[in-house]
């Protein structure tokens, strides 16, 4: 009995040594555990799109997105505004894109710290118009070296029943335009430019409302001046043979207006109310060669040496003057008696042999009176000289020639 419970306490000794040993490595262990777990705090990490939160015991901002297995790249930057060292919040990772933008044919360089584009746009102040359209949208994220076209939107312009709006620029026609616009044409309305015109950048198009009226006036009827041709009056003289007077008539039209605004019109219909006299003027057609004739004093002979009143012949001329050189003698008396000198008025005189003195005759429509004789070179028939007044070298100066004779009157 008394071996056994000897070696019973022995035995129990060694289980209590054991079971103390133990407890002593469970609580070292789990004071050490405890100690680790409280220096850990946990971190937001924002990347671009990508949001990675982390618990870690580091406290530089680098070894923290190592730790996340984030690598930063030259001109990287960061934003730890919100960071606590050991207490934890976020990190935002900036990162350096360079992206090009291209514009009207143009390419530009910019280098951003965005992550999106349309962040990128604010950075560098480009704005853009809601009918611009992009290549990408404005949310999609930046990529170093991407390239970003935009392309400016275009206008048109449709002016209809007094409203101005714009549209953007789309392929098609004007047809197309009013279609999209909803404006409905009338039968007669029709738009500047046509219908099938083909869009293009800045076009203006209107619509052109197209109304008919049918309008009533009493208008006043202008008479005519009727002109009858009369020989027995002088060229460029006239005689009323008929006064005028206005007449009315009772008119209807068809009036087009194109937006409200009168453009033409078309007689319809027309009463008269009022009958229109015309006036009635002749006008002479008789020449100054036939009066300057009418006016030569007749004296009933008909014919003589041969000739005839109104007989035509074709003659020849030359001109003398007053001097003794040309007419023999410096008295200035002619062969009819009549007196000339140079410096007179022109009497409108001719020397012949072959006509009897006092006789009229037409030379090239002028009139002239056989006044005085010559040599015998002015005894063929058509042969004149012609008297002028303005001396010797006007007569050298106007020579001679051919000319066509009237015999208006023979003798006095």
């Amino acid at each position: 009995m008394t071996n056994q419970s000897f070696a019973g306490n022995r035995s129990l000794r060694t289980i209590l040594t054991i079971v103390i040993a133990l407890v002593l490595l469970i609580t070292t262990f789990a004071g050490t555990a405890f100690a680790q777990t409280s220096d850990e705090y946990s971190v937001d990490i924002t990347d671009g799109s990508r949001s990675i939160a982390v618990t870690t015991t580091e406290t530089e901002p680098i070894e923290i997105l190592k730790s996340a297995g984030i690598t930063l790249s030259a001109g990287d930057k960061l934003d730890i505004t919100d960071f606590k060292e050991s207490e934890g919040g976020s990190i935002v990772v900036n990162r350096l894109s360079t992206i090009y933008v291209e514009f009207d044919g143009n390419i530009t360089a910019y280098q951003v710290y965005s992550h999106t584009i349309g962040d990128a746009f604010s950075q560098i102040g480009l704005s853009i118009k809601s009918n611009d359209q992009l290549n990408y949208s404005l949310n999609t994220e930046i990529t170093d070296g991407m390239v970003i076209k935009i392309n400016e939107a275009q206008y048109v312009t449709l002016e209809a029943d007094g409203n101005e709006t714009k549209y953007a620029l789309t392929d098609g026609t004007v047809a197309d335009l009013i279609k999209t616009a909803g404006v409905k044409l009338g039968k007669d309305d029709y738009t500047e430019p046509s219908l099938d015109t083909k869009l293009e950048k800045d076009l203006v198009v209107k619509v052109k409302r197209v109304e008919y009226k049918t309008e009533t006036a009493t208008e006043t009827v202008e008479y005519k001046t009727i002109k009858i041709k009369d020989n027995t009056i002088e060229e460029g003289k006239t005689k009323l043979l008929k006064d005028g007077e206005n007449g009315e008539a009772k008119v209807t039209y068809s009036v087009k207006y194109v937006n409200g605004k009168k453009k033409e019109k078309t007689e319809v219909s027309r009463e008269d109310t009022k009958f229109v006299t015309d006036k009635e003027v002749a006008v002479g057609t008789k020449t100054k060669e036939q009066a300057a004739k009418e006016a030569v004093k007749s004296n009933g002979v008909k014919s003589a040496k041969g000739y005839k009143v109104g007989q035509v012949i074709e003659g020849r001329y030359s001109h003398y003057c007053a001097c003794a050189v040309c007419n023999g003698n410096s008295r200035g008396v002619t062969s009819s008696g009549k007196k000339i000198s140079n410096g007179m008025e022109n009497p409108y005189y001719v020397a012949c042999n072959w006509l009897p003195l006092g006789t009229v005759i037409s030379v090239d429509g002028t009139l002239y009176t056989v006044a005085d004789r010559g040599g015998s070179g002015l005894s063929r028939k058509g042969r004149i000289d012609i008297f002028t007044p303005e001396g010797h070298s006007e007569c050298y100066k106007l020579g001679v020639g051919s000319c066509t004779i009237e015999i208006v009157r023979l003798g006095w």
